[in-house]
C-alpha cells in the first residue's frame, strides 16, 4: 500500500466517522462540535498535504470566502478538508442565534407597521448580506457521474438563523416593501 493510498482510507475513515456516528437523518450542533474537536489536528494536517493551494491560503490569510473545488478529480483530503471547513462555519455560526433571537423578536414588535419593517429591513440589512447559510452542506465528491455528500443539518439548532433569513428575503423581495 502507498502513501496515497493509506492516506486515502485514513480520510475516509475521518468522513465516514462524521456520516456514520449519528442515528439520526439530520445532524446536530453537538455531533458537528464533536467531530470537528476530535479532527482538527488531522485537517490542518491534510491542508499542509494537499495538492489543492485554495486551503494553504485559507490559513495563511483566514480567507472569508473560499471558492468551490473546480478540480477534474477530488482527493480524498481535499474532500474531507472541504467538508470539515463547511462544518467549521456552521459551528461558527450557531453561537449567533441568540443574536438572531433578538433580531426577530424586534421584527415580532414592527411586523404590522410598513415604515416599521422598512426601517428594520435597513437596519438589518448588511447583516442579512453577510448571512451565509443553508440548511443542507453539500460536498462534491465527483464530477462525473456528479455525487455529493449532503449534510442536513437539524433545524432546531439554527431556528432563529432560519427564520430570520426566511423572513428577510421574504420581505426584501416582497413587492410591498
Amino acid at each position: 500500500m502507498n502513501k496515497q493510498e493509506i492516506t486515502f482510507d485514513f480520510t475516509r475513515k475521518y468522513i465516514d466517522d462524521f456520516i456514520i456516528t449519528t442515528n439520526n437523518l439530520t445532524y446536530s450542533i453537538h455531533h458537528i462540535n464533536w467531530w470537528l474537536m476530535k479532527y482538527e489536528a488531522e485537517f490542518y494536517e491534510a491542508i499542509s498535504k494537499s495538492n489543492c493551494g485554495k486551503w494553504s491560503k485559507w490559513v495563511r490569510d483566514n480567507s472569508i470566502h473560499v471558492f468551490p473545488c473546480a478540480c477534474p478529480t477530488r482527493e480524498q483530503e481535499c474532500i474531507f478538508i472541504e467538508l470539515y471547513f463547511e462544518l467549521l462555519k456552521v459551528s461558527e455560526l450557531e453561537p449567533k442565534e441568540i443574536f438572531f433571537e433578538k433580531i426577530m423578536k424586534e421584527y415580532k414588535i414592527v411586523q404590522h407597521d410598513e415604515d416599521e419593517i422598512n426601517l428594520w429591513l435597513d437596519k438589518h440589512k448588511v447583516t442579512w448580506k453577510g448571512l451565509r447559510f443553508d440548511e443542507i452542506i453539500r460536498v462534491k465528491l465527483t464530477t462525473e457521474p456528479y455525487t455529493k455528500i449532503e449534510v442536513q443539518l437539524a433545524k432546531c439548532d439554527f431556528r432563529n438563523i432560519i427564520l430570520f433569513q426566511k423572513t428577510y428575503n421574504r420581505l426584501h423581495y416582497s413587492k410591498e416593501f
